[in-house]
């Protein structure tokens, strides 16, 4: 119920229909970056030129989406829950909900969307969600920390990530703050939940904050 997404009911359908896309997504960028990975390695120790180096150094991952999942890692807990799936987290070039003009929001996303992968201007956006069970424990600050300064700098040019929470989900604001981001507004009355994420209510409406981390 802290999530805009994903729906509620989750049917076959609803998976079916996501899961295609998340997972090429996935495999895309795995591929991308173990690209990276082959040419720098094939570089070290050879008589290649800095222009050479530089050049495949600009290989930047992702053109739309890197999404990842949080598991339980082996040797934490007993065999039966090593690599146990608790949380996802995803790195996607912005939705711009927080603009609530319609038109001004698909302006913003066409021009965002049309930039060359590793382009310092593309907003960024994260999301995430972790099995309550494992809230509090500091995983999701130690996940996000960890995305940005090994994988989001170096390989993606992130330079401005944007994150947004509902008004009353205090726990994810905290997490953006321990990472960097700063409060930039909360926009009242944004974001109408669908009936099945509030007892069969309709038409009630929730704030949005709204983050952003930018790269120093």
């Amino acid at each position: 119920m802290n999530l805009n997404g994903p729906p509620y009911p989750y049917t076959e359908k609803d998976w079916s229909q996501w899961y295609p896309f998340v997972s090429k997504a996935g495999r895309g960028c795995a591929t991308e970056l173990q690209a990276i990975h082959d040419s720098l390695q094939l570089l070290q120790g050879s008589d290649g030129d800095e222009s050479e180096v530089v050049s495949r150094q600009k290989r930047w991952v992702s053109q739309s989406m890197l999404p990842w999942t949080i598991r339980e890692l082996p040797g934490l807990k007993s065999d039966n829950e090593a690599d146990r799936f608790i949380g996802a987290i995803t790195i996607e070039r912005g939705t711009f909900l927080y603009i609530l003009d319609e038109d001004e929001r698909r302006r913003r996303k066409q021009e965002n969307n049309a930039l060359d992968a590793g382009d310092r201007n593309i907003i960024w956006e994260v999301g995430f969600y972790l099995v309550p069970k494992y809230h509090g424990r500091g995983i999701m600050p130690a996940v996000l920390r960890t995305l940005i300064k090994h994988i989001l700098v170096p390989y993606m040019n992130v330079h401005t990530l944007m994150a947004t929470y509902f008004e009353y989900n205090t726990p994810s604001r905290r997490v953006f703050e321990k990472c960097g981001f700063e409060f930039l507004q909360l926009l009242p009355d944004a974001i109408t939940l669908p009936p099945t994420k509030n007892n069969g209510i309709t038409g009630r409406k929730v704030g949005l904050g709204v983050m952003r981390w930018q790269l120093a």
